[in-house]
């Protein structure tokens, strides 16, 4: 048996000990759940004892060692459907915490297939409430509202309270992210009743959290104090980090807009304190920007500090938003391509040889024309956006040089960035010229949209556009931007 054992352990990789945990450890692990996998899985039992593992090591975050035991059960023939689904669930779970989000999907709708086919019903809701997360997590509210609407149509069936509660907030979020208030704040309503009813303190808390997101999106900032006020001693209690984080910026937004300065500031103080132990970037930046806003006024030096954090913030968050996008768009492409070649199988098309011909001449032609004059105009536009870039890392050089560099080497400098960069003419629309200036002046995303009456996904479009045109990476590089614009204008 002793053999037996340390020919099955052999077989891991010798880089899954070394990189990540002792030999020892992963095969007496191993082995106790080689034996735990005869008796529950029967002969899946090394199939089993693959899950087991995978699962544990999901769970110590050793993602490497769990992506390679779950690979080799789900590369394994296997006659338990049930183990089949619970592998794949956890293979979901891998790939989302690596922000794999196309293999994410794949293998939680595959494990609702599954679910489907066994008529098993509190499987089927736990499958679609995962997916209905995926792409919530990633930014397809539509999609995940259609997963979360059946998930509750099958939970409201069979009664289960808690698991209902569950859904509910999961579907106040998805159906704030569509801004259908009214929706939203009704199924927050029906999870914290739910939640009431058994007492579930923690939970309670979270929900009032889910109902005041809503309620100051509707301007009822009155009744979302109250709620407020019931919930952050639960999460201070239950030392519920992000949760509390999150509760204390929306208690400095509402005190802010009330003009109760003081209480916005110890708000915001201390949701930045939470944040910075949790590290929690998200909602930090959202204290940062209370703060900055706050100080603005009385303490510019407090509120350049703020600011630049909250600048810092925003472009780590858009650089992960920017890669979520990209994932999802290749997740829309797969699903596009897969739907073409079925209708290509269907539609089987005979075309006369010379006009076949004929027509991919002319399409080679008007290819070639196009791709010639998207190069020039590329080209250009890159050559442009270079001495941009040039221009900044000029003037930001400088700067740093007359206050951190010594005298001699400063000199030196300015004498070698003396020498002329044109700076082009980047020609930039009405509407995004007025957004440039508008971030110039300090402004963020959402006060712009809400200046220019538009929505915030709209003034990001239009940022990210002028943030190619001129070859830069965040709002402090604009603001630069601007001001030498200004000084060049001035001339």
């Amino acid at each position: 048996m002793f053999l037996f054992f340390a020919m099955l352990v052999a077989v891991i990789p010798h880089e899954m000990y070394s990189s990540y945990c002792s030999k020892e450890v992963v095969d007496s692990v191993y082995n106790e759940f080689r034996i735990q996998a005869k008796d529950e899985f029967g002969k899946d039992a090394s199939i089993g004892a693959d899950y087991l593992m995978a699962d544990w090591a999901y769970g110590v975050s050793l993602l490497d060692l769990a992506d390679y035991f779950i690979d080799n059960a789900l590369d394994s023939e296997m006659s338990d459907e049930v183990l089949r689904a619970d592998c794949l669930s956890l293979a979901s779970a891998v790939a989302r915490l690596r922000g794999d989000l196309t293999s994410a999907i794949g293998y939680a709708e595959e494990c609702l297939e599954i679910d489907r086919a066994s008529g098993i019903a509190d499987n089927i809701s736990s499958s679609l409430n995962n997916i209905a997360g995926l792409y919530m997590t990633y930014g397809d509210a539509v999609k995940a509202r259609k997963y979360i609407d059946e998930a509750i149509a099958i939970e409201e069936g069979l009664g289960r309270r808690a698991y209902l509660a569950v859904r509910y907030g999961v579907a106040a979020e998805i159906y704030l992210h569509l801004d259908l208030h009214d929706e939203a704040l009704a199924y927050a309503e029906k999870a914290f009743e739910l939640d009431s009813l058994d007492n579930r303190t923690g939970k309670i808390a979270v929900r009032r959290s889910q109902m005041v997101e809503v309620l100051m999106d509707m301007g009822r900032d009155k009744e979302a104090l109250v709620h407020l006020e019931a919930a952050v001693p639960v999460f201070r209690e239950q030392n519920n980090l992000n949760s509390l984080a999150i509760s204390l910026a929306q208690s400095g937004e509402i005190y802010m807009r009330a003009g109760h300065l003081a209480k916005a500031v110890d708000a915001f103080t201390e949701c930045v304190s939470v944040c910075l132990e949790s590290e929690n970037i998200y909602i930090e930046s959202r204290g940062r920007n209370g703060l900055w806003q706050l100080y603005r006024d009385t303490d510019p030096q407090k509120a350049m500090l703020h600011l630049e954090r909250y600048v810092e913030l925003q472009s780590a968050l858009n650089n992960d938003k920017a890669t979520e996008q990209m994932q999802a768009f290749n997740v829309k492409y797969d699903t596009l391509k897969k739907e073409q070649t079925i209708v290509t199988q269907k539609q089987r098309l005979t075309w006369a040889g010379m006009v076949v011909l004929m027509l991919i001449v002319l399409l080679l032609m008007a290819a070639v024309i196009i791709v010639l004059k998207i190069r020039v105009a590329k080209a250009v536009e890159q050559k442009n956006a270079v001495l941009v870039k040039a221009n900044i890392d000029k003037d930001r050089i400088l700067a740093l040089s007359r206050e951190n560099i010594s005298k001699e080497v400063s000199t030196e400098l300015e004498e070698i960035a003396s020498h002329n960069v044109d700076m082009p003419e980047i020609h930039l629309t009405a509407r995004e010229m007025e957004i440039a200036e508008l971030c110039a002046k300090g402004m963020i995303s959402k006060e712009i949209a809400v200046k220019l009456g538009i929505s915030q996904r709209t003034v990001e479009t239009h940022k990210n556009n002028i943030f190619k045109k001129l070859g830069i990476n965040n709002t402090i590089e604009l603001m630069r931007y601007m001001q030498m614009r200004f000084v060049e204008e001035q001339k």
